[in-house]
């Protein structure tokens, strides 16, 4: 994606940080696969994306587009732990599964700023467009949370105190909940991972 092309959002966007893809669940299934004593499968991305809708909440699918952001960094082009196995294979592209039509944009750093500051700038450009009404964010595991919670507290500050904004949903994923209190909702990631990766609910105990 041209990050100098404007962009254009739907009513639910997941705002995924590629790290999350290919270091996160990279390490979720080497430490999994030495405990469980077996190897774990790709992660089907698609499948986790499904999971995620479901693990926010969300019931209603009448409006079946979901735009995917890929924030990526300068890992490169291949996603390690995932299949498609590639961004190239992905940017542009659409999937769509039983609940939904899935649309991905891959936005690089192009070397203007670092991948958590490209993807604090997205977030807060997603949070803050009126035609947005759900927001389900995956950030690296190692990106700063308390300044990720003051940059999503300040643009949903600033777009509640219009009537027209007042009813975005904000999901925030990840392995731990976050030490300072979060201003949106928060999900744990692991259930939808073991899920996908074939991790039975008992051997997560």
């Amino acid at each position: 994606m041209d990050r100098n092309t404007e962009l254009k959002f739907s009513e639910r966007v997941i705002l995924l940080d590629v790290a999350f893809l290919n270091r996160t669940v990279g390490m979720v299934q080497e430490v999994m696969s030495a405990r469980l004593g077996r190897p774990l499968p790709k992660l089907d991305l698609a499948a986790w994306l499904d999971c995620l809708l479901l693990d926010a909440g969300i019931r209603d699918f009448s409006s079946a587009e979901v735009q995917v952001l890929l924030a990526h960094g300068t890992e490169g082009d291949a996603l390690n732990t995932c299949f498609p196995a590639s961004l190239s294979d992905l940017d542009g592209k659409a999937c769509r599964t039983a609940l939904a039509e899935y649309v991905f944009s891959v936005v690089p750093t192009e070397n203007l700023a670092t991948a958590e500051t490209l993807y604090r700038d997205l977030m807060a450009l997603v949070l803050n467009n009126v035609a947005v009404r759900q927001v389900l964010m995956v950030p690296a595991m190692t990106a700063d949370e308390a300044k990720i919670n003051e940059v999503m507290g300040e643009v949903l500050r600033e777009r509640r105190k219009n009537a027209e904004g007042a009813d975005v949903q904000a999901v925030w994923f990840g392995l731990e909940r976050p030490s300072c209190p979060v201003v949106s909702q928060w999900c744990p990631v692991v259930p939808s991972l073991a899920h996908v990766l074939g991790i039975r609910e008992e051997e997560l105990r």
